[in-house]
């Protein structure tokens, strides 16, 4: 009990002054900005924290490290009288097309979706569960081979292919930025990815109308905002260092 009062508190002081930051890069943006708490690494006492402390929509990497860790926060925040199911659970790391089915059980966004064959097994899987689920095209925005998402030049293919199956919404796009202290580089990153939505938008009407651009992490959540980002993915700022 000790131990989770201790990690609340910690959780509130991060939290407050996350939000705080956000607003100020946020001052001349007039969209809502959305913050999932990454918690690859943490333990489910310090993700129940962050939940009670109104951070209701939680991204994990991994899908076993997810299968293991939901259930007890689960049960910690129904301990707690909280209705676990405020929560929203989003895969933020690469997913392979094997894992569909159980990432499709497990989550209720999937932000890395990378190519047709991947879009369409969970498209299929989330059939099989009678559920809709929520995903959002990676896009690979610096170039870094290290990196995953999809090239830019096949955007098109594999968005227009999602909007088109039926279990799965697509809800938008996601990219993670380069990897370096060069700030105009990790700036052009995001924008590039605005400037794609912009281009389908053109050459599709309505089909960007609404999407989230995610973007952003612990490192250069402030440049994502200024380029337009609506949703952020954070971890070493709300959860502290990772434990392993």
């Amino acid at each position: 009990m000790e131990m989770e009062e201790e990690y609340q508190r910690a959780v509130a002081l991060r939290l407050e002054s996350v939000r705080t930051r956000v607003a100020a890069a946020a001052a001349n943006r007039q969209h809502r900005i959305r913050i999932v708490g990454v918690s690859k690494t943490h333990p489910p006492e310090k993700v129940a924290a962050a939940i009670l402390e109104g951070m209701t929509e939680i991204g994990e990497n991994r899908v076993q490290e997810a299968a293991e860790k939901k259930p007890l926060v689960e049960r910690l925040l129904a301990a707690k009288g909280f209705d676990p199911d405020r929560v929203r659970w989003h895969m933020v790391g690469r997913l392979q097309s094997n894992k569909a089915g159980k990432a499709a059980a497990l989550f209720d966004v999937i932000q890395s979706v990378d190519s047709v064959k991947l879009a369409r097994r969970l498209d299929a899987a989330a059939n099989e569960l009678g559920k809709l689920l929520e995903v959002l095209i990676e896009v690979n925005c610096s170039g870094e081979a290290t990196k995953g998402g999809i090239d830019p030049a096949g955007l098109e293919e594999l968005a227009l292919e999602a909007v088109s199956l039926n279990n799965t919404r697509l809800s938008g796009l996601m990219t993670v930025g380069p990897l370096t202290v060069d700030h105009p580089r990790i700036q052009a990153s995001f924008e590039t990815l605005g400037s794609l939505k912009e281009s389908l938008e053109r050459s599709h009407p309505g089909l960007t109308g609404g999407w989230e651009l995610s973007m952003g992490m612990s490192d250069d959540f402030e440049l994502a905002v200024a380029a337009g980002a609506t949703m952020l993915r954070l971890g070493t700022v709300i959860f502290g260092p990772r434990s392993v």
